[in-house]
């Protein structure tokens, strides 16, 4: 059983969860405020729990705004109390929850709106994508991707799945640009860079700018920061990533139809290629180990596979739902 400590301790959890609704909710609230309201947030889970537990309080007393307000109206038939009233002491919390149901009815909007709203973008295979961004940023999505944005009031984010893109990112230094990808967190303010993020391995190449990487599992602290012409390799759970120095155009390069390819096996080619080609391409796995250097231009993919067969030496054989390198 809950004591009577426990209760107060509650009810002024919910007072001050409410007090923050209201505050962030003001025609006077600032940037200072929302940001005062995150460092609450992400203090406990309690807070969280109970700040959403105002929203969901102040979103159902603004949807059954109509039926109070008739619940509230005087009644015009003579009532004759058969006893004195006893008058009953509500919470404090109580009044200000329905402070905040009438002052805000658009906090759980407004809360979004800070976060920003978030946007899914996909590629099939096959398909690039270019997509501009309200921020002024661009992102150039390749095939069989998957991006989730959320352009917030204090900071630009992105949820990066299986996926490459590049980005062009607008210069905005009081709100960063963070991109989640695998165990890594990426973080720009005005920049250019590619980012490569495959069955748990990421590559970063820098083409302009500066770009911080963290690895939020070791700590606050970069665990590198690329300028351009630096690129950082990286397979999610190592608790190292390799840094080296590269032509970034190299990175770019699928952009322009191109596959650069720098001591790559021919299992990995193809399995690029079928994230850039609808029709799958299979190999032996005997076949898989071997390894190219140099350019492979893109474009139709019976050229492309038939390129693919002369730099190894293989036949080409076409079925009706794939094509075959022997």
């Amino acid at each position: 059983m809950r004591n009577a400590d426990d209760m107060t301790a509650d009810e002024a959890l919910r007072d001050e969860a409410v007090a923050w609704l209201v505050r962030v909710q003001s025609d006077l609230a600032t940037a200072e405020d929302w940001a005062a309201l995150t460092a609450w947030l992400e203090a406990s889970e309690a807070n969280l729990l109970a700040f959403e537990e105002a929203e969901r309080l102040s979103a159902e007393l603004t949807s059954r705004a109509g039926e109070i307000a008739s619940g509230l109206k005087a009644t015009t038939t003579p009532v004759i109390p058969l006893r004195p009233r006893v008058r009953r002491t509500l919470p404090a919390w109580a009044g200000l929850a329905a402070a905040a149901a009438v002052a805000l009815v658009i906090g759980p909007v407004a809360w979004r709106s800070y976060q920003g709203t978030p946007t899914v973008y996909v590629t099939r295979p096959g398909e690039t994508r270019d997509v501009a961004l309200a921020d002024g940023s661009h992102i150039r999505m390749d095939a069989a991707s998957t991006l989730t944005v959320q352009l917030g009031w204090r900071e630009r984010r992105v949820q990066m799945a299986e996926a490459q893109a590049t980005f062009d990112v607008a210069k905005d230094k009081n709100r960063p640009f963070l991109i989640s990808v695998g165990d890594q967190q990426v973080r720009v303010v005005g920049t250019e860079f590619n980012i490569r993020h495959f069955d748990g391995a990421t590559r970063v190449t820098v083409r302009r700018g500066i770009v911080e990487v963290r690895q939020p599992a070791l700590g606050t602290a970069p665990v590198a920061r690329l300028v351009a012409g630096q690129s950082l390799s990286h397979v999610r759970g190592a608790t190292r990533s390799v840094q080296t120095t590269v032509d970034p155009d190299r990175a770019f390069a699928w952009t322009e139809g191109r596959m650069v390819c720098e001591d790559e096996t021919l299992g990995d080619m193809v399995a690029y290629l079928n994230r850039r080609y609808p029709v799958p391409i299979r190999v032996a796995p005997a076949l898989a180990g071997q390894r190219f250097s140099g350019v492979l231009e893109l474009g139709d993919q019976d050229l492309v596979a038939k390129r693919l067969a002369g730099y190894f030496r293989l036949t080409v054989h076409r079925t009706d739902g794939q094509i075959e390198l022997r």
